[in-house]
């Protein structure tokens, strides 16, 4: 990292609330938070406007707490305790919550021990490799598996009191859980591992729309829809405004065709979106940027954003109270006759108003650095305001052909004012694991959640 100059380019997507007005839509109140409750936002990312009140988030993570790079390699940093037998407490948070999250590139064989609300007998015991191969039930494909050198885990364990988790063998390297503590008083139902019908069909819902060839916005927003179509023929150096709705309501998906219309490196189209005319846009960023292009070409394929077939798509619930527009801005940065490009627009959105005691706005941080200082982090996002993150796209490059050494860089993260999350790796950051390696993180996958959009050694 220290002989390199690096480009970094961030899109930082969350929701936000920066007025408050008058109760308009109210969702429908979660009663108690439970395993159902919590696979829900995985086949209903309608709901992902809705604030998460009084919930805490943080992660325990095998990071080198000295700053240097034992991120798991010798396991030393990789425990909380040694127990007297031997085994390896790796994780111990009391309170009501769950946890959302967990990632190793070095899965064993070794037992690991689930002990829920302060039971002396593990609530259930899995093979640490099992949470990820699909032997057993429910930690199965789409929520949990393996792909890019990571091992990956997105089964809610809920619990009531607290959560320990014990490693029965006497090491264990890279490890990443995060968790979520609520503190709304409302009650947290504990996983069980023996699961009822609901919660088997919740999982079956997800596997069915992640699994899907065809999404489309349907299959994300469920109410009356209307759709606004246009062609238009974008000239270097100006503007098409190609949505305006006055009146509240939200869009339910924005779909531009076609996706080479967007390619090459000078990036010079942006997307621009304002929610009721407020003076900062929401989202103003390279429309390249914004779907996840890899370094000029299209390349992801997320659930909720990319690319896919002749359309960009994005599937992002935004709600706005008064009015919303969406201008395409074709930038003419170096003066010379770029040709002009033809867009097909078609902006699907819904009546529906946002309640603004519950929900927030969607926001996207773009953020650029050409030319990074060695020591000094580079800046993924800084929000201020009450909201809650959704995804993060990072293209990275080092002017100097070889090894990409830039991702023993590790996240950080603070939130209101508190440390909560300190990752192990950048590609460790999308679940992924061994740059560089055959097999590993080495090319080019999206998959519904996370993934690499392009991974190349000779261009850094």
């Amino acid at each position: 990292m220290r002989s390199l100059i690096l480009i970094f380019l961030a899109v930082i997507a969350s929701y936000s609330c920066m007025n408050e007005k008058s109760d308009i839509r109210i969702p429908e109140e979660i009663k108690e938070h439970s395993l159902i409750t919590e696979l829900e936002i995985f086949h209903n990312p309608g709901r992902l406007p809705e604030f998460m009140e009084n919930a805490w988030c943080a992660q325990v993570s095998s990071w080198d707490t000295t700053g240097k790079n034992d991120d798991g390699f010798s396991g030393t940093y990789s425990f909380i305790k040694r127990n007297d037998d031997g085994s390896l407490l790796i994780f111990d948070v009391k309170g009501k919550g769950v946890i959302n999250r967990i990632w190793t590139p070095t899965p064993n064989n070794d037992t690991l021990d689930f002990y829920i609300d302060n039971n002396e007998q593990p609530a259930f015991s899995i093979s640490f490799i099992d949470l990820f191969s699909g032997k057993v039930f429910p930690f199965k494909l789409p929520l949990c598996g393996n792909q890019l050198g990571g091992y990956y885990c997105y089964i809610p364990v809920t619990f009531s009191k607290s959560c320990r988790i014990i490693s029965r063998g006497n090491k264990i390297q890279f490890h990443q859980i995060q968790y979520r503590i609520y503190n709304d008083g409302k009650n947290v139902i504990p996983f069980n591992l023996q699961l009822k019908q609901e919660e088997k069909e919740s999982l079956e819902k997800i596997s069915v729309l992640w699994n899907s060839k065809s999404r489309n916005v349907t299959d994300f927003f469920k109410g009356e829809l209307e759709s606004h179509k246009g062609e238009y023929i974008l000239k270097p150096g100006s503007s098409q405004l190609i949505f305006k709705n006055s009146g509240g309501g939200r869009i339910a998906g924005i779909e531009l065709s076609n996706p080479k219309a967007f390619e090459g490196w000078d990036k010079n189209i942006d997307i621009k979106v304002t929610w009721d005319n407020e003076s900062y846009p929401a989202i103003y960023c390279p429309v390249a940027d914004f779907f996840g292009y890899a370094f000029g070409t299209a390349s992801m394929q997320s659930l909720l954003l990319g690319s896919t077939g002749n359309m960009n798509y994005c599937y992002f619930p935004m709600p706005y109270d008064n009015s919303a527009s969406i201008e395409l801005i074709y930038r003419n940065d170096k003066g010379s006759p770029d040709p002009e490009r033809k867009i097909n627009a078609t902006i699907w959105y819904s009546t529906e108003k946002r309640n603004p005691d519950k929900e927030g706005k969607f926001y996207a941080f773009w953020h650029k650095n050409s030319s990074t200082t060695p020591g000094v982090p580079h800046l993924l996002a800084d929000i201020n305001g009450r909201g809650q993150y959704v995804g993060t796209i990072l293209q990275a490059q080092g002017l100097k052909a070889g090894m990409t050494l830039f991702f023993e860089g590790d996240d950080s993260t603070s939130v209101d004012g508190t440390f909560r999350m300190h990752g192990t790796g950048s590609e460790d950051y999308f679940n992924g694991g061994w740059y560089a390696m055959l097999d590993r993180w080495d090319g080019r996958m999206s998959l519904p959640l996370h993934g690499s959009l392009d991974y190349s050694l000779p261009f850094c």
